[in-house]
C-alpha cells in the first residue's frame, strides 16, 4: 500500500468511525469495526466512483442487512456521510 492509498483509507476510517452510523464504537465496539466498509469506500474513492447517499445504502446493506432483501432508502444520516466521504476524493488524487 502507497503512503497516498494509506492516508486516503485512514481518513475514510476516521470519517466512518466518526458517523458511526450503527452507534455501536460508544458501547465498546472496536475502532476497527467499520475495517471491511473502510475498504469497499476506500476501493471505490481510488477507483474514481462518486459516492452518494444510495451507494452508501448498498454498502451499509452488504455488510449488515438480510440478503434476501433488498437494500433500504438512504437516510439523512447516509447523506451525510456520502457527503462526507466523496469530500476525502482529492486524497485519491481525483
Amino acid at each position: 500500500m502507497t503512503t497516498a492509498q494509506a492516508r486516503l483509507r485512514d481518513a475514510v476510517s476516521s470519517c466512518l468511525n466518526s458517523h458511526d452510523l450503527l452507534g455501536v464504537l460508544d458501547l465498546g465496539a472496536p475502532n476497527d469495526e467499520y475495517d471491511p466498509e473502510t475498504e469497499e469506500f476506500t476501493h471505490l474513492l481510488a477507483a474514481g466512483e462518486f459516492v452518494t447517499a444510495e451507494v452508501v445504502a448498498a454498502v451499509w446493506h452488504k455488510w449488515f442487512g438480510e440478503a434476501d432483501r433488498q437494500a433500504p432508502a438512504p437516510t439523512p444520516e447516509m447523506a451525510t456521510l456520502a457527503a462526507d466521504l466523496q469530500a476525502l476524493a482529492p486524497l485519491a488524487g481525483l
